[in-house]
Order: structure tokens, then C-alpha cells, then sequence
């Protein structure tokens, strides 16, 4: 009996579940919570409201850019970003600023499409090491300089010889420019006729001022900082000064672009699109120089002093620090360049062929 009982209240409570799913079905609404692949998804509107679409806007292409933090190509980079003239030339920019001691391996492991703090014989080292690396446009002149205390009695890269002289990593385009130069114009190795002291940029100015060494290399807007800080002067540079008496005019720049030889393949227009804002940046910055001199590029200078930002927005059309010349006679200076440490034996032992190369736009 209490079998039979117990079956029949299961029975009772099944009819009234099939009952439920039958008036669910007969009512239309669905019990399933998942929707066909295959089946439009529709809203339905309130009653009196207009239904409106608004279609998405085309995506831009994405472009990785790296450059320095405290140096001028983080500047040349964040004119670009700060302006949005990476949306008005028709891509999106992605914008890394590094470390210096990290930037070169942050861009050959391909953390960026495209770098502004490279130079050729960077460029050429990475080949000779299998990384078909090429630079294909300019952003910096070379403003290297030897700087000395004011009034000191060096007046010659010569007279430098067996004295202190401070500078930051025998492999940075800093020195190896001097190198290149000096072996050039004066016959010695400067590696081993100097006494080197190595310490970062900005701290070779303190080595300066506290006579710890008796001339520094360095760049603007740290020899910026040397002349007013120390007082210092420039001895020897910038070195795109030189370039006439150099063999076959061989010049480098102290910053370019670079990119992977696959990506400026792959990506010709993108890599033009690039040029052309690095352009209308450059226009940007020489209509007012002073405008590099307030945030947030004071920043990334980093400098406070406001008459070394005025020593710096001066040296913009005074050196000048920026470039957009990338004629075929530059082009042509920059592959002597190449040649010049080739024979020199200064880092590189032959020109690999393919750093200099040329983007059509």
C-alpha cells in the first residue's frame, strides 16, 4: 500500500511538470538559455522610441613606437601623442618610453614596430648578429660634444690624451661617434689613449663640476646642463659639424628610425604614414621651440633649471637638434659612415649592406 501511494504521488508530480512545459511551449516563451548560432538576436523598442544604430567607426592600424625617457626622441615621441598627430596621419600609436640601458634590446625583441633612438652602426651591429635590422628615417643631428670646464686648457681632442675623461659605455653612439671621429681626423684610438670613466649622462655633469675627470660626452640636454651648470663649453662637436672633412662626408645621426626589414615590407604605408607624422611633429616644434621646454616634455628632459630649458629650446634651430632631411646625399653620408668604422675596425669589421634604406610615400 504505501508503495503503491508513493508511485502514484510521483505520477501526480510528473503530469503537473508536463503541464507546466506544455503551457510554456503553447505561450511561446522559449526555456532554452542559449541561442542559435544561426538565429538573429532581436530587441524589441519601448513604445514611442525611435530606434537608432550608430555604426562603429573604422579601427586604425596599430603601430608600436619606442623611444628614450630623458632624452630627445621621448621628446619627438610625445609631440606626436600629446597632439594626436598619430590619428591624423592615419594610425594608431602604441608609445613606449624607456630606460636608455634597456631601450635597444626593448626594440630588437620586437617590443616595438618601429624605434626613434637607433642610429646606423646599432643598426649594423644587429645585422652582422643576424637582425635584419635598418634604419629609414632621421629624428636627431649628432650634437655630441666634448665638454670641458670653462676657461680650461684644452683646446684640442689631442690634449685629452692621459687624462681623465668621462663618458657612458664604450658602446653607446656617443662615444663610439668620438671614436670613429677622432681615429678619423687625429690617428688615435681614443678607447686607449683616454683614461675612461664611465657613469650615466646626467652624472658626468657632477664629475665635471667636482673635477673628477677633465672633459665628459655627452648630449643635449645634458651638456645643456654642463655649460650652465658647471660653467663648461662645448670644445669639440657637434660632430655633424665635421662632416666635411671627413671621409666621403661620412655623417651619422645621433637618432633615427628603425624598424625590422619583414615589418617596413609588410607595412610600407604604415611606416610612411610614421615619416609623415614625424614630420608635422617637427613643424610643430620649430614653429615655437620653446614649446619642448614646458610639461609634459620639461619631463622627460628632465631638467628644472629654466635656463638650461632655454639653453635647449636655443639650441633646437642653433645646432640644430632635429632633422627631417633624408635626401639621397644624407643617405649617402650615413652608408660612408658605416664604411668609415668598417675600416677603422670600430665595432664592425665590413659594412653588412641594407642599414640605410628609403620608404616611398
Amino acid at each position: 500500500m504505501i508503495k503503491r501511494s508513493f508511485v502514484a504521488r510521483v505520477r501526480i508530480a510528473l503530469l503537473l511538470v508536463l503541464a507546466v512545459v506544455l503551457a510554456a511551449c503553447s505561450s511561446g516563451v522559449s526555456t532554452d538559455t542559449t541561442a542559435s548560432a544561426d538565429a538573429p538576436v532581436t530587441t524589441e523598442a519601448e513604445p514611442d522610441a525611435p530606434v537608432t544604430t550608430e555604426a562603429e567607426p573604422d579601427e586604425l592600424p596599430v603601430v608600436n613606437l619606442s623611444a628614450l625617457s630623458g632624452g630627445l626622441t621621448g621628446v619627438a615621441l610625445k609631440v606626436i601623442e600629446e597632439n594626436g598627430i598619430d590619428e591624423e596621419n592615419g594610425f594608431d600609436g602604441e608609445f613606449f618610453y624607456n630606460d636608455p640601458a634597456a631601450s635597444g634590446q626593448f626594440f630588437l625583441q620586437r617590443n616595438s614596430d618601429v624605434a626613434f633612438d637607433f642610429d646606423a652602426i646599432g643598426a649594423a651591429i644587429a645585422r652582422t648578429e643576424g637582425l635584419e635590422v635598418s634604419v629609414f628615417y632621421p629624428l636627431l643631428n649628432n650634437n655630441n660634444c666634448i665638454v670641458v670646464r670653462e676657461g680650461a686648457e684644452y683646446e684640442s681632442p689631442e690634449e685629452l690624451i692621459g687624462v681623465n675623461v668621462g663618458h657612458f659605455g664604450a658602446d653607446s653612439g656617443t662615444t663610439t661617434s668620438f671614436t670613429i671621429v677622432l681615429s678619423a681626423l687625429y690617428g688615435f684610438n681614443l678607447l686607449e689613449e683616454y683614461t675612461l670613466v664611465e657613469a650615466g649622462p646626467p652624472a658626468l655633469v657632477e664629475l665635471l663640476q667636482d673635477e673628477q675627470v677633465e672633459a665628459i660626452f655627452n648630449f643635449v640636454p645634458h651638456y645643456s646642463r654642463a655649460i650652465i651648470q658647471v660653467p663648461a663649453e662645448c670644445m669639440f662637436g657637434p660632430l655633424h659639424s665635421v662632416v666635411q672633412d671627413l671621409p666621403g662626408e661620412a655623417f651619422s645621426h645621433l637618432s633615427a628610425m628603425a624598424a625590422y626589414d619583414d615589418w617596413l615590407d609588410e607595412n610600407p604605408d604604415l611606416a610612411a604614414a610614421v615619416m609623415n607624422a614625424w614630420d608635422d611633429a617637427y613643424e610643430w616644434i620649430l614653429e615655437d621651440p620653446t614649446r619642448i621646454t614646458e610639461e609634459p616634455y620639461r619631463t622627460l628632459l628632465g631638467q628644472d633649471n629654466e635656463e638650461v630649458l632655454a639653453l635647449v629650446a636655443q639650441q633646437v634651430t642653433e645646432i640644430p637638434l632635429f632633422t627631417n632631411d633624408w635626401s639621397p646625399e644624407v643617405q649617402s653620408s650615413v652608408e660612408a659612415w658605416i664604411d668609415l668604422a668598417a675600416e677603422l675596425n670600430v665595432l664592425i669589421e665590413e659594412n653588412p649592406g641594407g642599414v640605410v634604406r628609403s620608404v616611398d610615400r
